[in-house]
C-alpha cells in the first residue's frame, strides 16, 4: 500500500475576491499550516492582489506558495446548436483557473489578466475566449476546469459531444499534461 500524495488546494480565494473569499492571505497561510497543506495556490478573480505578500509569508513559514488567478472569460462559446449563454454580472461570466508553473507562465498570466483589464469594463474584466485559446500565451500556465462555471461545464450541459470538442480545444491550446 502506498502512502496518498497530501491534500494541496488548487482554488482558493482571499478577501480580494469580493463576495467570494473573507480571508487575508496571511490567514490563508496560517490556515494551511494548520491543516498540514504543503502547497496552497492562491487564485482571486481576475487579478493577482494579494499574491505578492501571500507568496513572501507562504515562503518564510515553509508553505509552497501557488500563484494562480480565476480569469473571467468573454466572447462566442462555440458550439453545434449554438452559442453558450453568457453569465452576467461582475464574476458572472464562465471562468477559468490558471496556475503559474513557471517564471514564463507567470508573465503569461499577467499578459492574459492585464488585456482582460484593459479590454473591459473596470468593474468587470472578461477575457476573450480565443485569447485564451491562443497557444502563444498558454506557456507555463496550467489550466484547471473544475470551477462549476467553467466553460468545459457549460459546454458538457450541452451534451458529451460538445464537452469533448471544448475539451480538445483547451488541450490543443495548453497541451495534455497542462489541462486539468
Amino acid at each position: 500500500v502506498s502512502p496518498s500524495a497530501p491534500y494541496v488546494e488548487l482554488h482558493c480565494h482571499s478577501g480580494f475576491s469580493f463576495l467570494d473569499g473573507a480571508s487575508h492571505p496571511d490567514e490563508l497561510v496560517r490556515r494551511a499550516l494548520e491543516l498540514g497543506y504543503p502547497a496552497l495556490a492562491l487564485t482571486d478573480h481576475n487579478g493577482l492582489y494579494g499574491s505578492m505578500e501571500f507568496a513572501r509569508n507562504a515562503k518564510l513559514n515553509g508553505l509552497m506558495p501557488i500563484t494562480g488567478a480565476e480569469l473571467t472569460l468573454r466572447g462566442c462559446f462555440p458550439k453545434t446548436t449554438g452559442p453558450i449563454p453568457e453569465i452576467e454580472g461582475p464574476h458572472g461570466g464562465h471562468h477559468v483557473t490558471l496556475l503559474a508553473e513557471s517564471p514564463a507562465g507567470y508573465a503569461n498570466l499577467c499578459r492574459l489578466l492585464t488585456k482582460a483589464h484593459i479590454e473591459s469594463p473596470r468593474e468587470d474584466p472578461r477575457l476573450p475566449l480565443d485569447t485564451l485559446l491562443d497557444p502563444e500565451r498558454s506557456d507555463g500556465l496550467i489550466l484547471l476546469t473544475g470551477c462549476r462555471r467553467s466553460p468545459l461545464a457549460a459546454a458538457l450541459d450541452s451534451s458529451v459531444a460538445e464537452g469533448e470538442a471544448f475539451a480538445r480545444r483547451l488541450v490543443e491550446a495548453f497541451g495534455e499534461e497542462r489541462v486539468f
